[in-house]
């Protein structure tokens, strides 16, 4: 899949053309993926989907260790909030900016209305740290492209720059 997206990347040079793909950050902080695929991709979008009850200081740890990995260039959904539905993790979120600010990691506004994770003061908070951020639709069908309206409005809300955007 990676040679075929490579591949259409190079018959499409006026576009920008990536092999990417999302990888859960396991319990422990370690990748889905291991360290060969992930450097076979473009983008690393790298996520909590389970265990997210766990205590703020183990769930800021395994988040650092993804933020902290050299091929991860961006961390989707930090706490892994589903509204109305589950609280997700409480990461000391003030650590988790800093260290992606050192890192250049970038962490994920997800605009899905359900998720809206990072939230506008987190947002804020790397805004403040220097940080990269991103906003992802998280889109699953067609139709939720226009969850982004939710992100960009979340991201403002946040006073995220132009600059710090990706």
């Amino acid at each position: 899949h990676i040679e075929a997206v490579h591949a259409a990347r190079d018959r499409h040079s006026d576009m920008l053309v990536l092999a990417g793909s999302e990888v859960d950050i396991h319990a422990d902080g370690h990748l889905d993926y291991d360290d060969d695929l992930l450097g076979a991709l473009d983008i690393v979008v790298a996520s909590p989907h389970a265990s997210l009850k766990q205590s703020p200081e183990i769930a800021t740890k395994r988040l650092l260790a993804a933020i902290e990995h050299p091929l991860v260039h961006i961390i989707g959904h930090p706490t892994g909030r589903m509204l109305g539905r589950r609280p997700g993790l409480d990461p000391d979120m003030h650590a988790l900016v800093q260290a992606a600010a050192a890192h250049g990691t970038a962490l994920e506004v997800n605009a899905n209305p359900r998720r809206l994770d990072l939230r506008d003061a987190h947002v804020r908070s790397a805004v403040a740290a220097g940080c990269l951020v991103a906003s992802i639709t998280d889109a699953q069908a067609a139709e939720q492209f226009a969850f982004l309206r939710c992100g960009v409005l979340t991201a403002r809300r946040g006073r995220l720059t132009e600059a710090q955007c990706v």
